[in-house]
């Protein structure tokens, strides 16, 4: 071999090498999410380079959660508590986000194929949930029973719901919730699914299903604030809330450095008081989480 040919042999296998150490050392920095993780405001140091350099997140939501997101008739925009608390911790970081309103079913497979940086609206974080995304967590709530107007059927708790017609949302926490119930129950319930966020409650107050369930947040918001449409004629029962569960913000495996940098942001303005003040805007105040934290399924 000629001293050229060695030379340049030798040269490109100090870089190999070198390339080698920059991309171990890089996957070293990379954050490793472990259950129940509490943020800190450093993380927004992490927040990737060419991520910074786009400028913008792609997100999505689907409407039909108010307070947490929804549609405003009037603009066609996303709003809510989901949009403006992300919208803050993006802006912190340098960075706007380009909302698309989905279906419910389709915000998990969005973030696993990248389409998405992030889904969030009103998800209950759940183990089941943990092992295909990862999650930021930044609120809780709970479960209701809603039913027609007047709750003609007279359900007070869940095993009232026994042999009765439920309709749920494809893809939520609630079949596990009534397969449990089934086991108590004399005559099963007929529960029937849809991924539309209205079905359940045009099936509800049509008389095709007796009762659905729902967020309790969404469902007070919801039933409390509507003027007109099936939702004037819907009501929450006296069924007490259940299913407490941590909210969380959905991101692919590969994206830990994005999620925690506005994890970080996310924590900083839980400690200035900003996070608070936007729960409280909209009502939810007493659902706040701090320290936001990562994969904390209560579940």
């Amino acid at each position: 071999m000629t001293r050229s040919k060695t030379t340049a042999f030798l040269s490109a296998a100090l870089c190999g090498v070198a390339f080698a150490c920059l991309a171990e050392t890089a996957a070293a920095q990379s954050l490793e999410v472990t259950p129940k993780m509490a943020a800190e405001t450093g993380w927004t140091e992490m927040l990737p380079s060419d991520v910074k350099e786009k400028g913008t997140l792609a997100a999505a939501t689907t409407d039909g959660n108010a307070p947490w997101s929804f549609v405003d008739e009037a603009t066609g925009k996303a709003v809510g508590v989901d949009v403006d608390v992300m919208n803050e911790a993006a802006k912190r970081l340098g960075l706007t986000i380009d909302w698309s309103v989905i279906q419910f079913t389709a915000g998990i497979p969005g973030v696993q194929s990248g389409r998405y940086d992030f889904y969030v609206s009103a998800m209950a974080d759940t183990k089941a949930r943990e092992e295909v995304v990862n999650f930021i967590d930044y609120s809780q709530e709970g479960s209701g029973v809603i039913v027609k107007k007047g709750n003609p059927l007279d359900i007070k708790t869940m095993e009232d719901l026994c042999g009765k017609k439920v309709a749920i949302v494809t893809g939520s926490l609630f079949p596990a919730i009534i397969d449990d119930l089934n086991k108590k129950c004399e005559m099963p319930v007929a529960l029937t699914e849809t991924a539309d966020q209205s079905g359940p409650y045009l099936a509800v107050a049509s008389g095709q299903a007796d009762a659905t369930m729902n967020t309790y947040g969404v469902s007070n918001y919801t039933l409390h604030t509507a003027t007109e449409g099936i939702q004037t004629q819907l009501e929450l029962s006296p069924v007490p809330r259940f299913a407490p569960a941590n909210q969380g913000i959905a991101f692919a495996k590969d994206k830990t450095d994005m999620m925690a940098a506005l994890a970080g942001a996310m924590q900083a303005m839980a400690e200035d008081g900003s996070y608070q003040k936007i729960m409280d805007k909209w009502s939810v105040g007493d659902g706040g989480l701090d320290p936001i934290t990562l994969n904390d399924a209560l579940f």
